[in-house]
């Protein structure tokens, strides 16, 4: 530190100017009133829902409906735990999200890597075939995949769920695709002159720059596994290997086509929790994944 800048006195902080707060003041008020009633009416829902399951049966559908329950009962987790097994639904569920998370990241970012680092004849058109696959809505195979899984010895098996899911998806190689097209290639030049092949590359260079664009993949795809309901449906015949999705609907049709209510209310919220922990966990790489997918054609 110089002399004079030891000696120079310390600058006064004159008093704060509250006319551009104060000006602004009712416009922050509204906005912050809009959010707060929009964020009551999205938690209210999830509030009830927790709130049911530990009310008994009588009072879940009293009108008015009341949020503190009276009395208090964990008789509906003892029912979902104990007789219904819903912790084996959850094991199911979170191997297949294991097994399509997998398959879509490391599948999914080798094909993207090739369409955005590589230079072949036909790039252009095999990543348009690709994409275009996106617009074959799941009735259309539905039939043929249910076939080549009863040829394949694959019925009622949890395999049958994640196995077309092992190698890659359209929609989420275009997404990996447009964040490696974001890279610049002096890196790939580099490595190149250090002796790097075109795995390596990939290994060491573009998958630990992915980071952002994995977490997002990998949190959209459990999402998608995690509420899948009509592939589980068409596969599986074995109660012991439902998802969560299939065992919430026994609570639905195992009692003579009666909804239990408090049941229900209770499966539904355990559900709802691993999602919502995968999220909350990821969520600044989620959308930081997001926003950088569009930065490059």
């Amino acid at each position: 530190m110089s002399p004079n800048t030891a000696s120079r006195p310390a600058a006064k902080r004159g008093p704060r100017n509250w006319e551009p707060v104060l000006r602004n003041l009712p416009g922050n008020i509204v906005i912050f009133g809009v959010l707060a009633l929009g964020i009551i009416t999205m938690l209210l829902p999830f509030v009830w829902m927790l709130s049911a399951s530990f009310k008994v049966e009588e009072k879940i559908l009293l009108y008015p409906p009341t949020l503190w329950p009276d009395p208090w009962t964990l008789e509906n987790y003892r029912y979902v735990f104990v007789d219904l097994g819903f912790m084996r639904f959850v094991m199911n569920s979170f191997i297949v999200a294991f097994f399509t998370i997998s398959g879509h990241v490391i599948s999914g970012s080798l094909v993207a890597f090739g369409f955005a680092r590589m230079r072949f004849p036909g790039r252009n058109v095999l990543f348009f075939l690709v994409l275009s696959t996106m617009m074959i809505p799941f009735q259309a195979y539905m039939i043929p995949r249910f076939l080549i899984m009863r040829w394949l010895g694959l019925l009622d098996t949890l395999a049958a769920v994640f196995l077309p899911y092992l190698f890659g998806g359209a929609f989420y190689i275009f997404l990996m695709r447009q964040h490696f097209m974001s890279i610049p290639f002096e890196l790939d030049d580099a490595a190149r002159i250090d002796g790097c092949n075109s795995f390596q590359i990939y290994w060491r260079i573009a998958m630990p720059l992915a980071k952002p664009i994995v977490v997002t993949v990998a949190v959209l795809e459990f999402l998608s596994a995690w509420t899948s309901f009509l592939e589980p449906l068409i596969y599986l015949n074995t109660q012991d290997k439902y998802t969560v999705s299939l065992g919430l609907s026994l609570l639905r049709s195992g009692f003579s086509g009666r909804i239990a209510w408090g049941p229900m209310m209770t499966a539904t919220a355990l559900s709802a929790l691993p999602p919502l922990i995968v999220f909350l966990v990821a969520q600044k790489q989620l959308i930081g994944g997001i926003a950088v997918t569009g930065i490059k054609g």
